[in-house]
């Protein structure tokens, strides 16, 4: 079964890891939304507390003026203390009351009453009431105090959130990838279940098939008709194991691929060639230069792609054989370099699919006309597995309109400009995957 049991298929990886990932976004989301409206709250009352204090100083002072009326300098002027409150009288002709070198040069009225400034790359708040009696102004006060202490405050506050923040996210998306193993575990065991049962199934049938064809090789010598409707049946199976067992592997990450330099050109004149013989369909090859497919002349080099060889050529197989069953027997490949990537189109002038279709026609058994028995309509088979041999090489594949009328299956894969390697001998040139 080649180790199907145990092979952790990336669609379960890819599964696993976006369930941790969703776990880790929505606790980083409430930790964002909870701590930022906690830091706005806690930044909002620090700055109003640092102005309720200077407003109470200030109007103190206010009131022992015009009690007094007598303006004089303010009591504990010289407190040595950075975030200590500092007061300042001034009278109404803008000069300080008292020493004028004891008062700071940035303690000075400002037409605004609250308002904050930087001093030497600190924020100050400074805080102006005017001492009015009787209509006459006697004297402005200004109480001012350094924003430094709830600054660091606040730094240590986001520093905090921002670590706490991202150890939570991590342990959230730790927790979230072992839940998400055992979540999946299940599902997983019963997927590689069916993938295994489908390989095993595929791989045992064959040796049976291969000694029945031998026997019915023997009966068309005395029944021909007999016979040979027999082989077309056997024949049926064992092309239908084949891709049960290549779907199988696929599916399980197991397809023995050989991913290297190839030019694509070669590749598709093969498979053209092949299915004229093989279904007498009509193919033209060429490289698509400006929206248009160019002949290939001689030995015209193509572009180069990171692939299979046998691959490629086994989904070429499939698109053409599609185009033999449902495209009106012919068809148009062409190729070219787009954006980093080799592009492939196999173009038809048949009847085509529905938009609503041809997102359904990569599943498996899947027919657009469920009347066609499978001499018409084929197994299904087809597209799916192009699909699943071009994933398998960070390819990819999807349908198209074709102008006109028609369908085009366009494949993708990565491009190079590293030059195409020689087929290393010995190397198999059936698209088989035995």
């Amino acid at each position: 079964m080649d180790g199907l049991g145990s092979v952790r298929t990336p669609v379960f990886r890819s599964l696993r890891l976006r369930m941790a990932l969703s776990h880790g976004a929505v606790l980083a989301a409430i930790v964002l939304l909870l701590g930022g409206t906690g830091y706005l709250l806690l930044e909002h009352s620090q700055s109003s507390q640092a102005t309720a204090s200077l407003m109470a100083a200030a109007q103190d002072e206010r009131d022992r003026v015009l009690e007094s009326s007598v303006v004089s300098a303010p009591i504990d002027t010289d407190v040595p203390s950075a975030a200590a409150t500092r007061l300042a009288l001034f009278r109404p002709d803008g000069t300080a009351v008292g020493e004028a070198n004891d008062v700071p040069s940035w303690l000075r009225p400002h037409p605004q009453t609250v308002t904050t400034v930087a001093v030497l790359g600190e924020p100050v708040r400074l805080v102006t009431l005017r001492a009015v009696k009787e209509g006459r102004l006697l004297a402005v006060v200004v109480a001012g105090r350094s924003l430094a202490p709830e600054e660091a405050l606040l730094e240590r506050v986001q520093l905090l959130l921002l670590a706490g923040g991202l150890a939570a996210v991590a342990l959230s998306m730790a927790t979230g990838w072992f839940l998400a193993g055992r979540a999946v575990r299940p599902v997983r065991r019963a997927y590689e279940a069916q993938a295994g049962f489908a390989a095993d199934a595929s791989h045992e049938f064959r040796t049976p098939l291969a000694f029945i064809r031998s026997a019915v090789e023997l009966m068309v010598e005395r029944e021909p008709d007999l016979g040979n409707e027999v082989l077309e049946e056997v024949d049926y199976l064992a092309a239908l194991t084949d891709r049960l067992l290549t779907l199988a592997r696929a599916d399980s990450g197991t397809l023995p691929l050989r991913v290297r330099p190839v030019e694509v050109l070669p590749l598709c004149a093969e498979a053209a060639s092949r299915n004229r013989a093989v279904h007498a369909l009509k193919v033209d090859v060429g490289i698509e230069e400006d929206g248009a497919p160019t002949p290939a002349a001689g030995e015209a080099p193509g572009p180069v792609a990171l692939g299979d060889p046998v691959a490629l050529e086994a989904a070429l197989d499939a698109l053409l054989e599609n185009v033999a069953r449902h495209g009106g027997g012919e068809a148009t490949v062409s190729c070219r370099r787009v954006n980093g990537r080799v592009r492939v189109s196999v173009a038809d002038h048949g009847p085509g699919l529905p938009p609503a279709q041809r997102a359904r026609a990569f599943e498996r058994f899947f027919r657009a006309d469920p009347v066609r028995g499978r001499d018409e309509g084929g197994v299904g088979l087809g597209l799916a597995l192009a699909r699943d041999l071009l994933a398998a090489q960070r390819g990819s594949l999807w349908l198209e309109e074709t102008p006109g009328g028609g369908l085009t299956a366009v494949m993708e894969l990565p491009a190079t400009d590293e030059p195409a390697t020689d087929e290393p001998p010995g190397s198999p040139r059936s698209p088989r995957f035995d």
